[in-house]
Formats: structure tokens, sequence, C-alpha cells
């Protein structure tokens, strides 16, 4: 029943009603089954600035809710967080004599779309309600636009608290479900429907202040796609994903095949292991038609996202990628035509169109047709932020949609490489239907249950959270990397394989750069030999091609008087990287030592350092499993000592590497083991384990020590390769007391033209003269081992110190 005392204060305002109260037994009083005749509310700024409880509570109003005093209390007691702003919790549904959990998502700071399921139960603190007013400004008059205004101000400044616990529950109306043939138009297109259209532009304006406010709004883009010359044999890629679709592959792939166009396209269709057919209809089509590839990924682990990935990283990608689903149509033989050339006028990273909806005999359904008009050149990619898509079908330049690759998943694919492109990049609209989108059962978003609603949600406020960080980093003047730089971006996560896009790289860049095409062709004929003695092996390579960096003068003057040729700005322009989360630039070598060989850039020009950078060794070991990466010292092989950088080599081809099991063991501990190298003729050690925090520890220690025993405060001359497998790191150390034998300096025939970095210690030898190739013996690489590697005795000194 409700408290006599307190009727009288509640109020009405839209759907809710209102009433400030100071414990949860005044609370009570919106709890009733009784009818209320209540006021009004016309000024809802004025009102809330007026209040004189400690808390406002809303319910809605044309629902029947029970809540006891102790779940109030419950409530109550999260909002005496000083940090509070809106508490809300997870409810009950009851429909007849059944009873539903109903739980919600938390809120973060990327739920700003205005359709946020809170329930229907909130409560605000009424000092934040009064703070964020004064700070902020009054809210709108209308009711669904001033409580989202409200939400979105406070939520500057105070958190939005979530408390997962079942605390009331509903009393559900009978209604009819929507069918999911789409007899009625599904509630997740509401805010495209032309009834709308005034609501959303309120909203719109609403959301736009708010990333204003945090910092995170980005200006009209004007940025587009520069024009690159391409020997591509396909100018555009219809790109299909497809999983168990027997009953409407055919049709896709037929609606593709017909297209009209007046370039070269071809079709990559991605079968992620279909079980009921459907790769059986793709090889058919496959083997009829030569511009159809059918793609099987290695792996079994993608969703459509990943499938995506193994399209656009594909040899057979064009210059376009262009959507087409499994299930979907094209709605003419000219569509294909039609996106291609808004790309092309425009130079666009991104073209979306739109489709119609229909059923599976390809009738139109509501809502019709989707053409997200709410799009505006001034303001979409901000608006974007707030709604939950941009549209269909999407088509990208290839250039651009495998610099940001898509996140392996099976929802939200679109959305978030939508989001990322608009940070940077003006898009293309098409408002035409081009499209024929099939709803049926189990092929709708509609009628999801709330659990999978949850998760759907859950992850597009996920990566609008993430959006909205990156752009307010942008505002506060965090430079963009040069995106004509950029082949692909690598940021973590499973959704993209570091190895993967760096063959990708290394495919397109032997085709679009002549200086590495050239070098690629040298390296199929540099001559090798073996040298085997009773302890170890050595491959000798005559590689002329790398006198430049062999032979780099790295004294301190050379460096001074010439430009860094590691930096972003100095790199040939034809040379593209993969960026690795942020930080590094994993370029393709252009004098490689062997194939796919890659030196890896830090984006700052800071001097070459391993104790500053050891984390990152460890960390793109971790991230190339295919591959060792190593580091050579400032003044023990590094050609460019000035600019911090290291490189990648295909595993297993150093033999030191495969042989290091001969090593005698010299330490173990818990986390580490050790052991030395001096049956190699080099001063070498082999820190092996896979806790990082302890390898990176004992790594540095071993630095120290060396410091000591050598009496120098600078960095020990050192080599470092490391290796991943089997969740365990292998750190190959090789301690050094020069970088050059004395023979490298020597004149005319006496001359050993051999400068030792950590490929050479590990047992690949690269000589640059002729006649060095033919007469060094093993004997002489034994002594230039010994002659450049820490004297033993020293190394016992270490060893004994750790």
């Amino acid at each position: 029943m409700y408290n006599s005392n307190m009727t009288h204060l509640i109020q009405k305002f839209g759907k809710f009603l209102l009433v400030s109260v100071n414990d949860a037994k005044e609370a009570m009083c919106l709890f009733s089954t009784e009818t209320l005749d209540v006021k009004e509310i016309k000024n809802i700024s004025s009102y809330l600035k007026k209040l004189s409880g400690k808390y406002l509570l809303l319910i809605e109003a044309e629902k029947k809710i029970n809540c006891n005093e102790l779940s109030l209390r419950r409530l109550l007691h999260a909002a005496e967080n000083r940090r509070a702003g809106i508490i809300y919790s997870d409810f009950i549904r009851q429909e007849g004599n059944n009873l539903f959990e109903h739980p919600l998502i938390d809120y973060q700071k990327g739920s700003i779309r205005d359709d946020f399921k809170f329930g229907h139960l909130l409560i605000f603190p009424c000092e934040a309600v009064k703070s964020v007013l004064q700070k902020y400004g009054s809210l709108p008059f209308e009711d669904n636009a001033a409580l989202y205004d409200l939400r979105l101000k406070i939520s500057t400044d105070y958190e939005l608290i979530h408390v997962l616990e079942f605390l009331y529950t509903i009393v559900a109306k009978t209604q009819k479900k929507i069918k999911a043939s789409g007899r009625k138009t599904e509630a997740h297109f509401a805010y495209v429907a032309k009834e709308n259209i005034l609501r959303q532009k309120k909203m719109e304006k609403i959301a736009t202040n708010h990333l204003k406010r945090i910092g995170a709004y980005v200006p009209p883009l004007v940025k587009k796609v520069e024009q690159q010359q391409s020997d591509l044999q396909w100018k555009a890629s219809i790109v299909i994903p497809v999983l168990n679709r027997r009953k409407t592959i055919a049709d896709a792939l037929g609606s593709a095949l017909e297209q009209k166009t007046d370039f070269p396209f071809n079709v990559i269709v991605v079968d992620n292991h279909s079980t009921d057919g459907t790769t059986d209809i793709l090889k058919k089509f496959a083997a009829k038609h030569p511009h159809v590839h059918h793609v099987i990924p290695a792996r079994r682990d993608l969703g459509i996202g990943g499938c995506w990935n193994e399209a656009i990283y594909s040899p057979h990608c064009g210059r376009y990628v262009i959507q087409l689903d499994s299930d979907d149509l094209y709605r003419s033989p000219h569509t294909l035509q039609k996106i291609v050339d808004i790309l092309r006028k425009g130079n666009y990273a991104m073209v979306v169109g739109s489709y119609t909806i229909v059923n599976e005999h390809l009738k139109k359904i509501p809502p019709g047709l989707i053409a997200h008009k709410e799009w505006t050149q001034a303001n979409g990619h901000n608006n974007l932020l707030r709604v939950n898509g941009m549209g269909a079908p999407r088509a990208f330049d290839a250039s651009v949609i495998r610099r940001i690759g898509f996140p392996n998943v099976s929802y939200g694919e679109d959305y978030a490489v939508a989001l990322r492109i608009t940070r940077e990049y003006k898009v293309g609209r098409i408002y035409d239907s081009l499209y024929l989108c099939r709803r049926w059962k189990n092929n709708t978003d509609a009628g999801l249950s709330v659990k999978k609603q949850n998760i759907n949600d859950l992850y597009k406020d996920k990566l609008r959270t993430a959006e909205i960080e990156a752009r307010k980093l942008i505002n506060k003047g965090k430079p963009l990397p040069d995106s004509n730089r950029i082949f692909a971006e690598f940021n973590g996560g499973k959704d993209l394989s570091l190895s993967l896009l760096c063959q990708s790289l290394y495919d397109s860049q032997k085709k679009s750069w002549p200086q590495l095409a050239a070098a690629c062709r040298d390296l199929a004929s540099v001559q090798t030999r073996k040298l085997s003695g009773e302890k170890y092996k050595v491959i000798l390579q005559y590689n002329p091609a790398r006198a430049v960096s062999s032979g780099a003068a790295v004294d301190k003057e050379s460096i001074k008087n010439r430009p860094c040729f590691l930096c972003e700005n100095n790199l040939p322009r034809e040379q593209l990287g993969v960026l690795y989360r942020d930080q590094y630039l994993i370029l393709c070598n252009p004098a490689p030592i062997f194939d796919r060989h890659f030196t890896i850039v830090c984006r700052q020009h800071e001097p070459q350092a391993i104790a500053s950078s050891i984390d990152w060794l460890l960390r793109l070991s971790a991230d190339l499993p295919g591959y060792s990466v190593f580091y050579n010292g400032p003044a023990c092989g590094a050609s460019a000592p000035d600019h911090l950088h290291f490189q990648a080599i295909p595993k297993n081809v150093l033999p030191f590497l495969r042989e290091f099991k001969k090593l005698t063991p010299v330490k173990n501990n818990s986390s580490v083991r050790y052991s030395r190298g001096d049956v190699f003729d080099r001063s070498a050690v082999v820190l092996e384990g896979k806790d990082v925090e302890a390898l990176t520890e004992q790594f540095l220690n071993l630095l120290k020590k060396a410091q000591n025993i050598i009496k120098t405060n600078e960095e020990p001359q050192v080599n470092v390769i490391c290796d991943y497998a089997g969740r365990s790191f292998r750190l190959f150390v090789f301690l050094r007391q020069k970088h050059r034998p004395k023979a490298y300096f020597a004149k005319d025939a006496n001359r050993i033209f051999v400068s030792p970095g950590a490929i050479d210690m590990a047992g690949v030898v690269i000589t640059l003269l002729w006649d060095n190739y033919n007469c060094l013996d093993y004997n002489a690489v034994r002594k230039t081992y010994r002659e450049v590697s820490l004297p033993g005795n020293m190394m016992d000194a270490i060893l004994r110190e750790l």
C-alpha cells in the first residue's frame, strides 16, 4: 500500500512515475495495485532542480511491478557510493504462473545508444542529478529525449551501477509473438523507420553533444583513399563467407556470376567447413567457373569475420571487396558495377548500399527497404556510435580493409570495421535498393533469447567503448599512423594471425615493390655450402646484396651525418608494413637473407637498447610462433644503432637453434633454465622458461652481471634470438667482445668481409666476396667466432654471479 504521506509527491513524466525519497520505506509508496491520479511534469529540468530527497525513483507507470522493502534497501545501498549516478538491477518476468529471469548487462562508456535496457526500475542519487544539470545545462522537454540526455550527462561524471541481483518482478501482459518471417516490423529497425526521423534527429543531437563533452567528437571527415597503381588480376572481389547453406548458396553464387561489369572480377567463397553438402556445391561451381575461388580455411575456429580475413588476405583478392551473404542476392546484374563506380569516383574507403527485406520466396515484407537515411556526411560517423549499424551491402577498398582486418566473430564484425573506418575516412552511400536480404525461421535477429541479445548488445557496447577511447586519444594529439604506409594492423587477440598478415604483406610487396621483387629473385640464386666439424655445423651464404647492411658505417659521426633509413618518413614510397600493437612497423627486409625476412621497426626514433625492449621481443615471439625474432646490439650487428628495431626470420633455418641441446646446463630455478654453449666456440647462454616476468628478470640480471664483469655502463655487446614453442620461450644470448674480426679491416686479398650479427653467430655466416665464399673453411669460422666472442674466463665469471 502507498504511504499516505508520500502519495501526493508522486508525479509522472512520459511512461515513468517519479518520486523523491530518503529511504526504502518512503520508496514503497510507488508500489501498489491502486491507480493514482498523478500530476504530469511539464518541465523536467525545473522539477529535478527542486528535488528535496536523497534519491529519485523511476518506475514504469504501465507495468505491474512487485518489489519489497528489502530489495529497495539493496538498491539504495548501491546508491550510497559517492560516484553512483544511476542504479538498476536484474528482474523477474512473470507470465501467468511462470517466472523467467531477465538479466541485464553492465553499462560502459560505449553504452551510448538510446535503447540501452535499464529494466523498469531506476534510482538516481539527487545530488548527482542536480550536479550535472548545473554543470551541463537543462534537459529537453520531451520525455525520451530528456531521460536520454540526463543519462548521458550523468555518465560523464558518475558511474552507472548494475546490481547483479533479481530485485523485482514485473507481471507481463499477454502479447502476440512476432513471427520470424517478419510479418511485423522488427524492433531493431525502429530507428530507420520514416515515422521516427524527427525523434532520431533529436537523439543524434544529444549523443553528438555528449561526444563533444567527453572529447570523442570527430569533425566532418574529408580523407579519401589515394589512388594506387596496381597490376592486380582482379579489379573487384565478391566475398561470400558460408557455413551450411546448401539451400541458398547456389542462388547467391548465381547472383554474383550474373553481374555485368566493365572490369574483371572474381568470387571468393570462404567455406567454413560446411557439413550439409554446401562444399560439394561449391566444388562444382569452382570447377566450372575459373574466377570462383573456393577457400577452405586451415583454422576451424573462425567466425564470419575470420572468414572475411581469409578472403581479404588471399592472393586472389582484388582492388575492391564487396559483400554478399550466402543466403542473400544482388537485386540486379548491375549492382557490382554501381558499387565499384562509386568507390572509384569518390576514392572512398567504404561504400554502403541499401537493401530490401524479403521472405524465402523473395516477396517484400515489412519493413521493406532499409536505407539508413539517418546517415549524413557531416555527422554520420559520430552518430554511428549511437546506432547499431550502417546497412548493406558493404564494399571496401582492399588496401584499407586489409589494414584494419575483421574481428573473428559472427555478430558485429561489420559494425566493428565500420566504426574503425569512419574514425578516419569519408564513406560513400547508395540509397537505392541493391540487395535482397532474405528472412525466414532461424535467419533473423528478431526474437532472440534474452541471453543471446545481451551477448550481442554487450559486444557492440565494447566496440563503441574502444572506439570512443581511440577517438579521444586522437583528439588529445595522438598522431595517426600514415595510412598509406600501413598494409594491415595487428593489435593482439585471436582475430588475426600475425604470421598470416606477414605472409600476405610479403606476397603483396613482391608484386608492388620492384626493389623487393628484385631482391627476392636474387635471393633465389644465392649460393650456400655447409661446413661441418666435429662439434657443430655452419652454413656459408654468398649474398653480395647484403653489402650495404654488413658494410654500414656505424660510428657516431657517420650516423649523425646520415638520415635514419628506418624512420617512416625516409622509407621508400612503395614500402608498406604491418602496424604492430601501435608501436612497431613490420617491414619486408629489402636485402633478405632468407625468404620472409622482416625488419620490425619502432615507430619512435630511439636508440637500439635491449634492456628497455626485451618485453617487446618476447611479445613478438609469442605473436609470431613460426619465426625466430632477434636483436642485434648497437655495437655488434645493428646497421641502424640509432633506431630501435628487431628482425624476424623463419624458424629452424639457423643451425645453432637446432643444435642447442648440446649445450651444458649450468643452472635451474623454478622458472628459468640456463645452458652454456662452450662447445660452440661462442660465449652463448640459453634461457628457457614459460613465465615472461621471471624470464625478463633473469635476462636483465644476466645483462647487469655482464656489465659488472666487463666493467662498462653501456649495454654489453650482445645478440639475442628468441623463439616461442609449446608456450615456452627460449632466449639465445651471444655475448661479444667486438663487432668485427681483425681480418674484416685487412687489405686486398687478406680481407675477410664477414661482419657477424645474430644470424652469423647462430650458424649462417654471410659472405659478401666470392673469394671469401670459396676459401673460408671450418677452422676460419671457428677463429672468427672465438675472436668476436667474450673470452671464456669472463663468461665463467658472469655465470658464477648469476
